[in-house]
């Protein structure tokens, strides 16, 4: 890649974090994605790349790339994020007039099936979470630590990353949280959430007051690694669905507020969806439930 292309690529990434507010996860995505792009017309065009060849593409040289990637067995799913990659940095360079997206506009995202968010029932979470202790070697801090933050997850929605950067100054009923794409919303509080973390904070041997409300056995602030660890762990040792993980207590929180009847709307701004269609991904995990009881319940399907 030409030094000309380079820099618009660093500069492009950093618009993304500074004003668009992309996670990590994604800038890192993208990152490699356009990499990947680049690569890929090295070798299909035989050149070095300017913004001149940039331009100068056709509906087929996009056409080339994905059966490029899907050679190398690519999903669907990443060759679509692939090219949201790509437009979003030909889209850069179209705002300072260097590009024309007349060609890249035509090019169509891979089909997706559609994958729906596996929820633990509410029974087995219950269970889990009214459990005496997760792990029989772990220090009781850590078991009071483990079952206040699994609480907040289910009773909250919070990603794990949300959960895990809550200060405990900012602890109360009704709080605000930063969230994905440094959207605030509000959460609240039920008193079995408050009241776990405060028996945790009492049980901690650290001084929790100015800094992160969950820490480690260091006292650091505990990692989304860490978690997900022991969740891997407590799986086999509690019989737990292969599904179970932090982020099926966020679905299990939508889709059990779904099923007793808490409306779309409101189910979207508790987690803090930017677009209501993010939300309704959790009718259609309903809707299978329904079938999935169907098919139990009928008397031909006994036969």
């Amino acid at each position: 890649m030409i030094l000309e292309v380079e820099s618009f690529v660093n500069n492009w990434l950093q618009e993304l974090i500074i004003q668009r507010h992309y996670s990590p996860h994604t800038i890192n995505s993208y990152e490699r994605d356009v990499a990947d792009f680049h690569r890929f017309l090295l070798l299909h065009k035989g050149e070095d790349i300017s913004l001149e060849i940039l331009n100068g593409l056709k509906i087929m040289d996009f056409r080339s790339w994905f059966s490029y990637r899907i050679g190398r067995e690519l999903a669907a799913r990443s060759n679509a994020r692939a090219l949201s990659a790509v437009k979003s940095f030909f889209n850069y360079l179209a705002r300072r007039d260097l590009m024309d997206l007349k060609i890249i506009e035509t090019v169509r995202r891979p089909k997706l099936s559609q994958l729906l968010p596996k929820p633990l029932e509410e029974e087995v979470i219950c269970r889990f979470l009214h459990l005496d202790f997760f792990f029989d070697h772990d220090v009781d801090w850590i078991t009071c630590r483990d079952r206040a933050l699994f609480t907040l997850l289910y009773c909250t929605g919070l990603r794990i990353n949300e959960a895990l950067n809550i200060k405990m100054k900012d602890i109360n009923s009704e709080m605000r949280i930063c969230g994905k794409g440094k959207k605030d919303r509000m959460i609240i509080l039920l008193p079995i959430v408050l009241e776990r973390i405060k028996f945790y904070v009492a049980n901690c041997p650290y001084n929790l007051e100015d800094g992160f409300l969950f820490v480690g056995l260091r006292g650091k602030k505990l990692h989304a690694s860490i978690v997900d660890n022991r969740l891997q762990k407590l799986r086999l040792l509690h019989n737990l669905p292969d599904h179970a993980s932090a982020h099926a207590f966020r679905h299990s929180f939508a889709t059990h507020l779904m099923r007793n009847g808490a409306d779309l709307r409101s189910v979207q701004e508790l987690l803090g969806h930017e677009s209501l269609s993010s939300t309704q991904i959790y009718t259609d995990v309903d809707d299978y439930s329904l079938l999935q009881m169907y098919k139990r319940s009928h008397p031909l399907e006994k036969l």
